[in-house]
């Protein structure tokens, strides 16, 4: 029972922990264009795209030049 206990804390830490550590950022395109963002958008290098997931759960990936800015959305 004991060891159920501790688990089962563990898991309500780590799942504290993770809703916590998540951050959402707000893109906003050269057109005017808002998208709001499940994580913080990769960069691409060799392709000069960023790729991130919106908040309907669709990929979404928009070259660098059409990006004029990217901020973290305060909660």
């Amino acid at each position: 029972m004991k060891r159920f206990i501790t688990t089962l804390l563990v898991l309500l830490m780590l799942i504290v922990l993770a809703a916590c550590g998540s951050r959402n950022y707000q893109v906003t395109t050269k057109t005017g264009e808002t998208f709001h963002t499940q994580g913080a958008p990769e960069y691409d290098m060799k392709s000069e795209t960023y790729k991130f997931t919106d908040e309907k759960g669709e990929e979404v990936i928009l070259k660098r030049a059409d990006v004029d800015v990217i901020q973290e959305q305060k909660e």
